[in-house]
């Protein structure tokens, strides 16, 4: 007959604590119409956050002719962005001959601020670079889409104010813009990053 041995308990204790594991994940922002649908996968400290963005609406104001639209909230502190890829396509929702002409050159960003030129560059361009794009040629039919990735990873600090991502947008021609105009914005935003701590 077998013996069995009594394992006797050690004098100290574990504590294992299992948080949630999307306990650091941000949030997406509601558009004012349209819809973003967010995906959150993490795999130990990283996290893969995709963004499925369904007819996203932006303002495009004659005499400025450019837009930015708040769509993802990261969570407080420092973060690493290893990476940011996108496939994203424009649709003209206005008058063509009139508001937004058909077929006009854009650019079109992700950026931790909005967007204040008509050149998107620094902080507008600093989680997805610049991008060219063909504005709709038919109305309510969007255009070619584009994709872009960023080239290098990169640490911000949103320990005291946490970071935003911004769909940024622009045409540098004002000719191509003859008054307000609307569009959305369709597409896949995937962004794999980790949450380094904050203080």
């Amino acid at each position: 007959m077998p013996s069995f041995k009594t394992l006797q308990p050690n004098t100290g204790s574990i504590h294992v604590i299992d948080g949630d594991p999307l306990d650091k994940a941000g949030a997406a922002v509601a558009p004012a119409t349209g819809e973003i649908v967010t995906k959150h996968v993490q795999f130990g400290p990283f996290c893969q956050t995709t963004l499925t963005l369904n007819n996203v609406p932006q303002t495009v104001v004659n005499g400025t002719e450019y837009q930015g639209t708040k769509i993802y909230d990261f969570p407080q502190g420092r973060i690493l962005v290893m990476g940011v890829t996108a496939t994203l396509q424009q649709k003209t929702t206005s008058v063509l001959a009139s508001t937004l002409n058909a077929s006009s050159t854009g650019a079109i960003s992700l950026g931790t601020v909005t967007a204040s030129s008509t050149t998107l560059a620094t902080t507008m361009v600093d989680l997805l670079p610049s991008t060219e794009f063909t504005s709709s040629a038919t109305i309510n039919v969007a255009g070619t889409a584009v994709s872009a990735a960023l080239a290098a990873s990169a640490q911000f600090d949103g320990t005291t104010t946490a970071k935003d991502v911004y769909l940024n947008t622009a045409y540098a021609t004002t000719g191509d813009v003859d008054a307000d105009a609307t569009q959305t914005i369709s597409g896949t935003i995937v962004i794999t990053w980790a949450a380094l701590g904050d203080y």
